[in-house]
C-alpha cells in the first residue's frame, strides 16, 4: 500500500507500508508525519482488514475528508481515492497484486459523512492567489486618531493653564 502526500511548497512523498496499519499525524511516532498546524497530533489511520483498506478519522479538529465528504467513522478506500488531512491531500495507491475492488463510493448516505458544513471553517484548497485579507476599519482608525488628538489638546491646555 502507498499514501503520495501533496504539500503545497514541497513536491509530493510518497509513504510504503506493509504493515496492516498506517498512522497519520502531526507527532513524530505516526508512520506519516506531517508538520501541519491543520494535521492533529493522531489524525487518522489506514488499516488493512481482510484483503481491504479502511480509512478511519482519530478524531481530529479540523477533520478527514475522503473523496470531497467529510468522514465520520471509517470507510472502504481504493486505489486512486483523494483525502485530506485538515489542509494536507494525499492520494492512496495499492500494490499491483491487490485484493478484489472495493467500490470508490462509501457505503454510508453523503449526508452520514458531512459535517454542518463539509469542511472545516479554517479549509481552503491549495490555491496559487493570495488569500484576501480583512477590509480595515477605517471608522476605528479616525477614533482612535481623534482621541489622540483630543489627549494631546487636554495636555496642552493643562500646560498652559498651569504654566500662566
Amino acid at each position: 500500500m502507498r499514501l503520495t502526500v501533496y504539500f503545497p511548497e514541497d513536491s509530493p512523498t510518497t509513504h510504503d507500508f506493509v504493515g496492516s496499519k498506517l498512522t497519520v499525524g502531526r507527532l513524530s511516532d505516526n508512520d506519516v508525519q506531517l508538520d501541519e498546524g491543520s494535521v492533529s497530533s493522531r489524525h487518522a489511520e489506514i488499516e488493512l482488514r481482510d484483503g481491504h483498506s479502511v480509512l478511519r478519522d482519530l478524531g481530529s479538529t479540523n477533520g478527514t475528508f475522503y473523496n470531497g465528504l467529510r468522514l465520520k467513522g471509517e470507510v472502504p478506500i481504493a486505489e486512486g481515492d483523494e483525502m485530506y488531512f485538515g489542509n494536507v491531500r494525499a492520494v492512496y495507491a495499492e500494490p499491483i497484486a491487490a485484493a478484489p475492488t472495493i467500490p470508490a463510493v462509501p457505503e454510508s448516505s453523503p449526508e452520514e459523512l458531512v459535517g454542518d458544513r463539509g469542511r472545516p471553517d479554517n479549509f481552503h484548497y491549495m490555491s496559487p492567489l493570495a488569500k484576501r485579507e480583512a477590509p480595515r476599519d477605517m471608522f476605528a482608525i479616525a477614533g482612535w486618531g481623534c482621541a489622540g488628538l483630543g489627549l494631546l489638546a487636554g495636555a496642552y491646555a493643562l500646560y498652559v493653564l498651569l504654566g500662566a
